[in-house]
């Protein structure tokens, strides 16, 4: 008779393998550009919330300047009609094609826009609060404007026989702080200038 043995495997020993910790750098190396991926959105998130406040900003001060240039104009029309009530500087010569340099227009200079002044200050004019509407609480310093005389040369050199005036305005942005009139220091934040020619 044939014995049939059932034949066995050896075992063979466990060994207990060490753990180098790889899933635990990768996990760790994944964060940290998690992490720098969102920092990054964030930074990029912050600049544009600042430009779109600088933006907006910046047409806030437009608008006040509109509204002064606007005001001024308005009022300039109506002093001819009427006895004038806003203050003109006096005058200067404005060539066609050649300006003198010698003679600086007053809206140039910085010294009668911020000033303490009572002399230079005075060509300054302040826009009424009234004027501004509903944008009344939206400004700190309300917007001024200064109207020159000026007398324009024609290309002949001739001085012309119209009454010409310059008006400049400047507007500022909800963050400029109102001026002292005592002090009228330079103003911080958003300003913007506009000009305009009225001829009669």
């Amino acid at each position: 008779m044939l014995n049939h043995h059932s034949i066995q495997p050896a075992l063979r020993p466990f060994r207990h393998r060490g753990q180098h910790g790889v899933v635990l750098v990768v996990a760790l190396i994944m964060l940290v550009v998690i992490s720098l991926l969102a920092a990054f959105s964030i930074r990029n998130a912050t600049s544009s919330e600042t430009v779109a406040g600088n933006v907006r900003t910046t047409q806030l001060a437009t608008q006040a300047a509109e509204i002064a240039l606007r005001y001024c104009e308005d009022g300039l029309l109506q002093s001819f009609a009427v006895t004038p009530t806003f203050t003109i500087t006096p005058s200067f010569i404005l060539g066609a094609m050649n300006p003198p340099r010698a003679l600086r227009k007053v809206s140039n200079t910085m010294e009668y826009w911020d000033t303490s002044s009572s002399v230079t200050n005075n060509a300054v004019l302040v826009i009424p609060t009234s004027a501004l509407g509903g944008a009344t609480s939206a400004y700190k310093r309300p917007p001024e404007c200064i109207i020159e005389a000026m007398q324009v040369l024609n290309s002949a050199n001739v001085l012309t026989t119209t009454s010409t005036y310059l008006i400049t305005a400047r507007g500022f942005g909800p963050e400029v702080s109102n001026a002292d009139p005592a002090v009228r220091a330079r103003p911080t934040g958003s300003e913007v200038w506009l000009q305009s020619t009225l001829e009669f």
